[in-house]
């Protein structure tokens, strides 16, 4: 049986190379979407979770477009009350803002507004060139990642909001967005006069982090609550509107795969009809005719689910190095997209294995 699987997929091989291709495409599809998705979110988490705080306060139940940009509704003047929380040591506010345009990944950039003075306090950041920025102005400080992709330099112009903001300060490490302007012009441009998105809570002792939550929670019920420890995670995983997402485009992979294999070897069996029934009358059973497909099949997703994760890995060290873009690997996804292109073959060639085991030996000895 094995060589003439072999004869048949070597009959055509540039039908063969295109169906592995199409089997391949799927894979690489699932595995480069679900990775960039998943790595810029919890690249993002993680940069978040380098701002030295220990707890993430926001609006509950706030919805946006990107788990990386809240709706700046949260009143700056809770943070009077947070402060007398016990354990609480600092507390400082941020606004978040996403262009959909821009220099970014995907046409897509970022910004945070600050209060400069209590985000430095609190978190990590330090200048390692320019000035920090003033409580108001048309003025921004990029960390030094954005400074080096976009070849910045203190003093440079860049356009946000359909106007023009003098970068004064470079910073590091990447703390939130890499993008920072005063948290009053943010409020500005966005009416959002004396709102936020969220609150950074540090807290005295750090071990009583979860003491605090509880603290905050009870006294902030309509607040969210979250421990900036788990957001690189949350980030990646906890999205409802990115997990259906990406389970589309899993899902459209695997349709197109079946596709592909069901009018590969649909063709096949339409042009080895003369060659099955003279399978048939040297004694071959239904079974076995069924079984040559099948296994042509799924020899087909072999080979472009394993071209698929080679191109896919290649790929992302490409876009990693040239164009800076974060891109993990997802275990899971590639064992789902594995099974789902192996099953592919087996679902793919039912039908077409079927019409072959049920054809008449003597029509197809006739067949022209």
């Amino acid at each position: 049986m094995n060589g003439l699987v072999a004869a048949n997929l070597t009959h055509h091989p540039g039908r063969t190379a295109a169906s592995i291709i199409g089997v391949a495409t799927g894979i690489i599809l699932v595995v480069l979407t679900v990775g960039l998705v998943r790595g810029m979110l919890r690249e993002r988490g993680k940069r978040d979770a380098n701002i030295g705080a220990q707890i993430m306060l926001s609006q509950l139940g706030q919805q946006s477009i990107s788990p990386t940009s809240l709706p700046v509704i949260l009143p700056v003047r809770a943070m009077a009350e947070i402060r007398q929380v016990p354990g609480v040591a600092a507390v400082t506010a941020v606004a978040q803002h996403m262009e959909l345009k821009g220099d970014g990944v995907m046409g897509i950039r970022q910004m945070e507004g600050i209060e400069f003075d209590s985000y430095a306090s609190m978190s990590r950041i330090r200048l390692v060139e320019g000035e920090p920025l003033p409580a108001s102005g048309d003025v921004a400080i990029v960390d030094v990642k954005y400074a080096a992709e976009h070849h910045t330099r203190v003093g440079d112009k860049l356009e946000l909001f359909d106007r023009q903001f003098t970068i004064i300060g470079i910073y590091e490490p990447a703390v939130g967005s890499r993008i920072k302007i005063p948290l009053a012009t943010l409020q500005e441009e966005l009416g959002a006069s004396g709102k936020c998105s969220v609150v950074f809570v540090k807290c005295q002792n750090p071990e009583e982090q979860e003491v605090v939550a509880r603290r905050l929670l009870e006294r902030f019920p309509d607040l969210r609550v979250l421990l900036v420890q788990d957001l690189p995670e949350l980030f990646a995983t906890g999205f409802g509107g990115f997990n259906v997402f990406l389970k589309i485009v899993a899902g459209l992979a695997a349709v197109i795969s079946v596709l592909v294999i069901l009018l590969t070897m649909y063709s096949a069996v339409a042009e080895r009809t003369r060659q099955i029934g003279i399978l048939k009358s040297l004694g071959a059973s239904k079974l076995f005719i069924a079984a040559v497909i099948e296994k042509e099949a799924l020899t087909i997703s072999v080979l472009g689910v394993l071209g698929g994760l080679i191109v896919a890995q290649l790929a992302r060290i490409v876009l990693i190095k040239v164009m800076g873009l974060t891109i993990e690997l997802e275990l899971d996804y590639i064992f789902y997209s594995s099974v789902a292109g192996l099953a592919s073959g087996l679902l793919g060639a039912i039908y077409p294995a079927w019409r072959a085991a049920s054809l008449d030996p003597v029509d197809a000895l006739r067949y022209e």
